[in-house]
């Protein structure tokens, strides 16, 4: 359902929030429009309804659920039509409890931060504003399981679609060490490079890929690591399961 007798507001973020019930998408809405940063402009209850509402709406951030009234996990399965969209809204998945698997799911189709539920209304306005602000939302159990997921994933050519240019091998090479979690001192002694070289190297990777943190960097690769959602995708293949 979207909102479209809303004021408009030029003020407020826009969000839209996708839950299991009317209910629960009305519960977040107002823990959401507590911070007068915020404005909610519709709700959603089914996956086939958020590629359509996030296109009509333009919503600046979209929260998520990843158990939808069609599925256990048919809010992470409609990330991977958003990821296709290239849709501008940022995303905010939420989950009942930090599963690696659909924390690391989260993170490869886009997401820019993922809230467990446990956590209280104010930890979720926090993650949404940080998220608005172009940060990354994610706690130190999230992040540790994306780096063991990079760490595990095949390599690729890292390149940003959004620009031309392509990372040069000694760049994928730097990127790709520092995403693993080493410093610019372990990256010059494995590569037998000065650490101004690396120090400089990085810099330009960044300029390359329009980012600005180390943790950006490592998403950014994690979802470069393997290509969008399609029959033969050796990602997660989530059961068929219905929300009770």
């Amino acid at each position: 359902m979207l909102d479209s007798d809303s004021p408009a507001s030029t003020e407020k973020a826009t969000v839209l929030v996708a839950d299991a019930t009317p209910m629960d998408c009305q519960l977040v809405s107002d823990a959401i429009q507590r911070h007068n940063n915020f404005r909610v402009i519709g709700r959603v209850v089914c996956s086939s309804e958020i590629v359509s509402a996030v296109r009509k709406a333009q919503p600046d951030v979209t929260v998520i659920s990843a158990r939808l009234q069609d599925g256990a996990f048919a809010g992470l399965l409609a990330l991977r039509e958003l990821r296709t969209l290239q849709t501008p809204s940022r995303i905010v998945v939420m989950l009942d409890h930090d599963e690696r698997d659909l924390v690391v799911e989260a993170f490869l189709n886009n997401a820019r931060g993922v809230f467990c539920r446990i956590g209280s209304s104010g930890e979720l306005r926090k993650c949404i504003q940080s998220v608005h602000n172009g940060e990354i939302w994610v706690n130190n159990a999230q992040m540790e399981y994306i780096v063991e997921a990079l760490m595990q994933a095949p390599a690729r050519p890292v390149a940003n679609g959004k620009v031309a240019t392509v990372l040069t091998k000694r760049e994928e090479e730097i990127a790709r060490l520092v995403a693993t979690g080493m410093s610019n001192r372990d990256v010059s002694d494995k590569l037998g490079l000065s650490p101004h070289t690396v120090k400089n190297c990085l810099s330009r990777i960044f300029e390359k890929l329009v980012i600005s943190t180390r943790i950006e960097l490592v998403l950014y690769i994690l979802s470069q690591a393997r290509p969008p959602h399609s029959e033969n995708d050796p990602r997660l293949d989530f059961p068929d399961r219905k929300s009770g």
